[in-house]
């Protein structure tokens, strides 16, 4: 199965290439997603019933995120998640790229993508992984504050404790030589924020800014759920 990365708040494409699609026409395909799903011992039966009747709770969204049929896009029961976060390139469908462009990643967007297509000439689908990295990597630019070269991160995410690292090509840690202001705060405490490198910056040198979030409670909610392995086979056979 094919993996990619992406970190938070960028936009991915995620492949899907079928030779029997050359046209619209009698075509149908979607994109759907399941969450990963990793096993752990469970030596207690009645933890074990606990969690199996929890895997019902996990589906309160639709697995569909998008769909298309009878020559256009179908918006009906998909996924609001995604709403407004993922499109295919149309122009592209006759050539056989069913592609699904994801925007503005999240963290519960980590998981098993499934393109599924037919038409009159056959069917077939594609499962992929996308795993979304711990910190967002902003654009850096370069600045003068008080005649003194800088180089500006500002953070995407929203962040209780935000954790910036500064880094060179050379992979360098130069997080002590740089300032982090908050730039704007909402109402549950958390906020967005500005980083600024001071250490004697070079216009030719290539530097880094991750900002992830140090506060474990409110680290972001991934879509991995760890189920105990099926070990107790005669009782619970539907999992």
């Amino acid at each position: 199965m094919a993996e990619f990365k992406v970190r938070p708040f960028d936009n991915i494409t995620l492949p899907c290439h079928f030779s029997f699609v050359d046209s619209t026409d009698t075509l149908a395909f979607t994109w759907e997603r399941e969450d990963i799903k990793e096993e752990h011992e469970v030596e207690d039966k009645d933890f074990y019933k606990f969690f199996v009747g929890l895997q019902d709770f996990y589906q309160f969204y639709p697995k569909l995120i998008y769909s298309y049929s009878n020559n256009k896009e179908q918006t009906e029961e998909r996924n609001s998640l995604y709403e407004g976060r993922v499109w295919v390139d149309e122009e592209e469908i006759p050539e056989g790229s069913l592609s699904l462009i994801l925007e503005q990643v999240q963290f519960s967007d980590e998981a098993l993508y499934i393109c599924k297509a037919s038409n009159i000439r056959g069917s077939g689908q594609k499962k992929m992984k996308l795993i979304v990295e711990d910190a967002e990597e902003p654009q850096v630019q370069f600045s003068t504050v008080n005649d003194t070269l800088v180089a500006k991160c500002i953070s995407a995410g929203w962040y209780h404790m935000p954790k910036v690292t500064w880094r060179n090509r050379r992979e360098e840690d130069l997080s002590s030589y740089s300032i982090t202001e908050i730039l704007e705060e909402k109402q549950d405490g958390s906020y967005r924020v500005v980083s600024l490198l001071i250490y004697p910056v070079l216009l030719h040198e290539i530097y880094t800014c991750h900002i992830e979030e140090d506060d474990v409670l409110n680290r972001p909610v991934r879509s991995i759920h760890k189920v105990p392995k099926r070990k107790y086979h005669n009782m619970y056979n539907h999992y």
